[in-house]
């Protein structure tokens, strides 16, 4: 009983809350779109970061580095046989 428990509460920790992990990951995305004041725009992404503490996304093109509140972006990952 006590060996399931343990597992129980060990799976809880891991999946953590939300969008959040307890074991930081790292996520890959071949593009994004953000959301600009003269509309939306899609861009292929070369690096992303996101902030402790903070909804700020900065986000890194071949050509440029934006930097968003995370509700501005959608990122997208082409998964393998996907269009």
């Amino acid at each position: 009983m006590m060996r399931k428990l343990m597992i129980a509460a060990t799976l809880t920790a891991l999946c953590g809350c939300g969008n959040m992990t307890i074991i930081d990951t790292h996520w890959t995305f071949d593009k994004a779109e953000i959301n600009l004041p003269s509309g939306p725009i899609t861009v292929d992404v070369v690096s992303w970061h996101d902030f402790d503490n903070s909804d700020m996304i900065q986000l890194e093109t071949k050509h440029r580095v934006y930097l968003t509140h995370s509700a501005n972006v959608v990122f997208i990952k082409t998964l393998k046989g996907g269009k």
